[in-house]
């Protein structure tokens, strides 16, 4: 494993009091609580911390828009992700059709039940990617209701970094539970299969 890195940060009396403060009845120093909290900002999706920064990013996010979101391939194949790239989508027929080629047709079926849901199934046995799948029900949502999926590549996201990620997500949706991994069913006969009708590119 990679050495982590070091930083040396000074921080006004105030701040440091606080640290300390939160830091000792948990047991951590305060270096510890201090890597926690980036740790947390980092899980949150690095958002911006100053004002200066937030305006910097809606500007360059205008820019960079067209170049960051892809157009999604018709022969997209759940089973066939590229290895190096992170998946983020919310089309309603895509996710669908990713679900039914992973054998998980009726994965929220059940939502149907209840006028307000959050539902979120992670899985730990595809491939190449974390694969996380989510329904809105009922929601705030800048996207609106419906289906989502994401798949993050084993390459560049460990399994440690993976488990806090839906630490997060699971304080979000105020769940009672962490969530844990699920398996896809029948991976292991299915992959050999699947895989060998194409890769991506």
């Amino acid at each position: 494993m990679a050495d982590k890195r070091r930083y040396t940060v000074s921080l006004p009396d105030h701040v440091a009091d606080a640290v300390e403060k939160h830091a000792r009845p948990i047991g951590s120093t305060p270096t510890e609580y201090a890597a926690d909290v980036i740790r947390w900002w980092f899980g949150q999706g690095c958002p911006a911390v100053t004002h200066d920064e937030a305006e910097l990013r809606k500007t360059k996010s205008v820019d960079d828009l067209a170049k960051r979101i892809l157009p999604i391939p018709d022969d997209l194949n759940a089973w066939a992700l590229d290895a190096k790239k992170n998946y983020h989508i919310s089309d309603d027929g895509v996710v669908q059709k990713l679900l039914d080629q992973l054998g998980l047709p009726n994965l929220f079926a059940h939502a149907a039940e209840h006028d307000r849901v959050r539902l979120l199934f992670a899985f730990d046995n595809h491939p190449t990617h974390w694969v996380v799948t989510e329904v809105f029900k009922g929601s705030n949502r800048p996207d609106g209701d419906g289906l989502a999926f994401q798949a993050y590549p084993k390459l560049t996201v460990s399994r440690e970094e993976m488990i806090k990620r839906l630490a997060v997500t699971a304080k979000e949706m105020g769940a009672s539970e962490k969530v844990v991994f699920s398996q896809i069913p029948d991976a292991a006969s299915k992959l050999p299969r699947q895989i060998s009708k194409g890769t991506a590119k």
